[in-house]
């Protein structure tokens, strides 16, 4: 079995933004219908590329999720979700059914830890997944079952890719940016770490725990900062893992394409 799973609003905005006009445009049939079209071709143009057996495009609803409960102040810094496309939803779910394509979300959860049970549970029955998005905290999935495709740059996200942007390696990209954190999520880390510095702390020690533990015999300011910091690193760590446990309630055989015969 081949699950290609599709990180639905991670899609729809990149086509969105990539339209001349459309983010001034006002809310009509048109425009909504606009945006279904260019975003069927794009999921289209994915399922010709990757040709898998099953597929299923993952949204998020847009009620408050786990991580807010956490920290309330999660994802406060970025944009909200423009109106015209929040409108063109239900449009883009049908044009992607016409295609075969079913759609699924799960209030109280966000794609991603959607995204990471359904390609999680498809590993353990030894199927295969590539999750189509620009998101690099996927690449925490990576496996020998599990790849991400950015479908935009038309090239796998490796562990290539992964040092170049985390300077570790994917299992330790939540214990990086724990220290780390991320303003674009308004998730904070420990103050004045960046990610390389974070990055060489994990690599040194092994993993965050390892570095909080270790706390007391590293020197100066990052010392002192490490130890003032512990308890928004180890919120942050827990933030940025993926869920693999979220209880579906689905059956795969519901994301069977049509035309496959595997």
């Amino acid at each position: 079995m081949k699950l290609l799973l599709v990180d639905g609003l991670n899609l729809v905005r990149r086509i969105f933004s990539a339209i001349p006009g459309l983010s001034e445009a006002e809310v009509n049939t048109e425009h909504q219908e606009q945006i279904a079209r260019s975003s069927t071709q794009s999921l289209r143009r994915a399922l010709k590329t990757h040709n898998p057996s099953h597929c299923v495009a993952v949204f998020e609803s847009r009620a408050e999720t786990w991580r807010h409960r956490l920290l309330p102040q999660y994802k406060q810094s970025r944009s909200a979700v423009p109106e015209l496309l929040i409108a063109a939803m239900p449009t883009i779910k049908s044009e992607f059914l016409k295609s075969g394509v079913n759609s699924y979300e799960l209030t109280g959860f966000e794609a991603d830890d959607i995204i990471a049970t359904f390609a999680t549970r498809t590993a353990q029955n030894q199927g295969h997944s590539v999750i189509l998005s620009t998101d690099r905290l996927h690449c925490q999935l990576l496996s020998r079952h599990i790849q991400i495709y950015d479908h935009f740059g038309e090239r796998f996200l490796d562990e290539a890719s992964v040092l170049k942007k985390f300077f570790t390696t994917p299992e330790k990209i939540p214990d990086v940016m724990g220290l780390a954190g991320d303003s674009s999520l308004s998730i904070p880390g420990v103050k004045s770490v960046g990610i390389k510095t974070a990055a060489r702390l994990v690599n040194q020690y092994g993993s965050l725990r390892s570095v909080l533990d270790n706390v007391p015999i590293i020197p100066g300011a990052l010392g002192e900062n490490l130890e003032a910091g512990q308890e928004d690193a180890t919120l942050a760590y827990r933030l940025f893992q993926l869920r693999t446990d979220i209880e579906l309630g689905v059956n795969l055989k519901s994301y069977r394409l049509a035309n496959d015969t595997n």
